[in-house]
């Protein structure tokens, strides 16, 4: 539900932005509406936070997000390079400068998702391993289920930081980029977000053959 509210905010930031851009409006006000989508994407880190804490589980699962987010997901997010690759496509005026600085943040990205895969990857292989443990016909599985359960505390901690290298990405994004670029960017990612949403309700609605 606060999801369903988050987009229909963010659809309207996006309205907001390509009017914007069309009607030429001064710098200085498309740094508010900037630093309003940069806001917003914040919200969104904090709302899945407090998920978290709740139901770790549901936010991996990516089950509060349409068919087409989930098919992307990635510890209960998108990879932030994934979303450098969004901006950049959209983006034709950069200076040689930017696209260093945009090739090197690309490449920091890549290395900080590496390594929290890598880190998913053990914890999944511990939790799997603590919850094999045991003789066969005790029917009792309290203590490796228990021991499983503190190590899962980690996964929270996991989305935790996927989500705050998704916004460090965005903030150093915008630092790089000028103020119009910024807001180009923003709308170019807010666009991809709908595509996607319309893809999954295509989807969900394409003619089926007979089972």
């Amino acid at each position: 539900m606060e999801y369903g509210h988050w987009m229909e905010e963010q659809n309207r930031q996006i309205c907001e932005l390509r009017t914007a851009l069309n009607a030429h409006i001064s710098d200085i006000e498309l740094g508010i509406l900037v630093e309003s989508g940069l806001g917003h994407y914040s919200e969104l880190f904090r709302l899945k936070s407090t998920a978290a804490k709740a139901d770790v589980f549901y936010v991996m699962s990516g089950m509060w997000k349409t068919s087409g987010e989930q098919f992307f997901s990635w510890i209960g997010g998108f990879r932030p390079s994934e979303l450098l690759k969004v901006l950049v496509t959209q983006l034709d005026s950069l200076t040689e400068h930017q696209f260093l600085e945009v090739c090197n943040l690309k490449q920091s990205c890549q290395q900080a998702e590496d390594a929290l895969s890598q880190g998913m990857e053990k914890l999944q292989e511990t939790v799997s391993a603590t919850v094999a443990a045991g003789q066969l016909g005790e029917g009792i599985y309290i203590p490796q289920v228990a021991t499983a359960m503190e190590k899962l505390e980690a996964l929270v901690s996991f989305v935790n930081q996927a989500d705050h290298l998704q916004q460090e990405t965005l903030n150093q994004m915008s630092r790089i980029l000028t103020t119009r670029q910024a807001a180009r960017g923003l709308l170019a990612l807010g666009e991809y977000f709908q595509r996607l949403r319309a893809l999954s309700t295509l989807w969900a609605t394409r003619p089926r053959e007979p089972a």
